[in-house]
């Protein structure tokens, strides 16, 4: 390696980790787009096999949820909202989203058992922060579809009685 070389490499480097740095902080702010995008396009597929066969049905159902996921996330502690905020940004952006995922397309854009697939791929990664990505992400999602008294009756479940 030339000195010419060394010195490009190093003004390359350079310039990528600055712009790294420049989108790591983008990330870390909150993008409703983002969400809502990111939540459209996950919880067909973690939900798949218990929402309702109707297309009507099946939708003002994932409505709901994704309303009460950002309605509970405002219940979290702000590290975690923040981890949520930037797990959203990452999966929308297309070249943090290929990394992630592993597939270039966006994620609305693919079907929903490659979805699936691909969030079973997190649950059994070797990668830690891959799983407690989909482990965030199963608990939330869960807990906003089925914390909805129209759910209860698929899961057998009456709600107790107070005096």
């Amino acid at each position: 390696m030339n000195r010419r070389q060394f010195l490009f490499s190093g003004l390359a480097l350079g310039a990528s980790g600055s712009l790294l740095l420049a989108g790591w902080q983008f990330s870390l702010n909150p993008d409703e787009d983002n969400r809502d995008w990111v939540l459209s396009a996950i919880l067909p597929a973690l939900l798949y096999g218990a929402l309702p066969e109707d297309a009507t049905l099946a939708q003002a159902a994932l409505q709901r949820s994704k309303a009460a996921v950002i309605d509970f996330t405002a219940f979290l502690p702000l590290s975690q909202q923040q981890q949520l905020d930037q797990l959203f940004n990452l999966l929308a952006n297309r070249l943090s989203q290929l990394a992630l995922t592993g597939h270039i397309t966006a994620l609305p854009a693919l079907s929903v058992t490659t979805r699936l697939g691909l969030l079973n791929s997190w649950r059994d990664s070797y990668l830690l922060i891959l799983q407690q990505a989909y482990h965030s992400l199963r608990e939330l999602l869960y807990g906003a579809f089925y914390g909805q008294p129209q759910h209860w009756q698929q899961l057998n479940y009456t709600a107790p009685e107070f005096r």
